[in-house]
């Protein structure tokens, strides 16, 4: 995905599209548009929250390793 996405709005995307399925807004031709581009939204967001994860577990293991030095 070239233009780059914050996690909030693919969230808001995402919500839209379904909100859009779930109305039948979305014209049977577009559908599989609208599927992918919906694919691609939840795999940033798993990948936003996986580097967040993996950022949060580094920095509290900086911290006890830390506390282990100063204990």
């Amino acid at each position: 995905m070239a233009d780059e996405v914050s996690y909030r709005d693919a969230l808001q995307e995402l919500e839209s599209i379904l909100v859009a399925i779930e109305e039948e807004q979305v014209d049977v031709d577009d559908l599989a548009v609208k599927v992918r581009r919906s694919a691609e939204l939840i795999r940033l967001c798993r990948e936003r929250i996986e580097a967040a994860t993996m950022a949060v577990e580094a920095i509290v293991g900086e911290m006890e390793s830390e506390e282990d030095d100063d204990g």
